[in-house]
């Protein structure tokens, strides 16, 4: 569904929809999401279920470090395959073992990117780079030299979830994100990009700002408050969990709840190094000594109250502080304690 000269596209897709539950039932719920009981109820039911093989499969390929599994909801989009399943695993099964793997490494916490995904040496040098755990560090390597059994228990793990797991519950997880789709269009009956930067406070105001971009708006059952972006040169999708407009709307509590989240240790060493300059997520880890997924997870929550936000510059994902947000969040606090 598009809006016209305003070149937003409305996505509903079955294929983002197992990806994030994928990810929220193999990590913390609470971290995640913020696990609204709809929600947790059916993880830990799945929880209880899946049999230990599966969950070993999904801590390799949906660890909250890595991120290889969400790197699937770009390539899902690039592939036109994000709204069937079987055609999405389809496409995964014709995928050359290595191109795969060069998605599997696009996370955007990396120095560099890989210009020869068979050159063992470069890829090998390149995940050494990375500022992840060492266990992490050597399972991507192994799964890279096993890389034909990597691409099977990959596409193997993400059949048994989908016909075990997952499929029989797509309708109502459709019908969910239709609703999410029309509670927008019914608060903004002429939707353009201006408004949905003010409902999404996290989307950087260079992709509002251009039209030239397709502005993919996709909304999803699992994140509840959190969200994802990807971005590409002609396209940001902005994958968002359903309750994220709720959260987005700050009242006087809001705002209490807006200086908590910076009121951290490592959230306003963020900010100030923001301040001086942009920095993409391997700078800010680097710098601050500190693992992807917590980064991630700082960089993410400075986002959602929208003081921080992300601009792609050539082939990586840099974070800036967006001034005049926090000039307005520190405002509305000295306004709401002194009248």
């Amino acid at each position: 569904m598009g809006q016209g000269g305003e070149n937003i596209i409305f996505i509903s897709s079955p294929v983002f929809e197992q990806l994030s539950s994928m990810f929220v039932v193999q990590g913390d719920i609470q971290s995640s999401v913020g696990a609204a009981n709809e929600v947790q109820k059916w993880v830990e039911e799945r929880r209880r279920t899946i049999p230990q093989k599966l969950k070993n499969d999904l801590d390799v390929f949906f660890s909250k470090e890595t991120f290889i599994g969400m790197s699937m909801i770009r390539y899902a989009y690039e592939n036109n395959c994000y709204e069937s399943v079987p055609n999405f695993i389809h496409q995964l099964e014709s995928e050359e073992p290595y191109q795969l793997f060069m998605r599997f490494l696009q996370t955007g916490f990396t120095p560099d990117e890989v210009s020869n995904i068979l050159d063992i040496q470069e890829v090998s040098h390149f995940i050494k780079q990375t500022n992840l755990p060492e266990s992490e560090k050597w399972k991507l390597t192994y799964l890279y030299v096993d890389i034909e059994n990597t691409k099977q228990r990959f596409v193997n793990l993400i059949k048994q979830y989908y016909e075990f797991y997952f499929k029989d519950d797509i309708p109502y997880f459709l019908k969910k994100q239709q609703e999410s789709i029309a509670d927008l269009y019914d608060k903004q009956q002429d939707l353009t990009r201006v408004q949905v930067g003010n409902i999404f406070p996290v989307i950087p105001s260079h992709v509002l700002e251009n039209k030239e971009i397709k502005l993919i708006l996709s909304p999803s059952f699992f994140y509840d408050t959190a969200s994802l972006t990807s971005d590409s040169d002609d396209s940001f999708i902005y994958h968002f969990g359903m309750n994220e407009m709720k959260k987005n709307k700050m009242s006087q509590d809001d705002v209490l709840d807006a200086i908590k989240v910076v009121a951290d240790e490592k959230r306003i060493k963020i900010i100030q190094l923001l301040n001086k300059s942009p920095r993409y997520g391997y700078e800010l880890a680097n710098t601050l000594n500190l693992s992807n997924s917590t980064v991630s997870h700082h960089l993410s929550t400075l986002s959602s109250i929208g003081i921080v936000y992300s601009t792609r510059i050539e082939n990586k994902v840099y974070y800036q502080l967006h001034k005049e947000k926090l000039q307005v969040l520190m405002e509305t606090l000295t306004k709401s304690l002194l009248d």
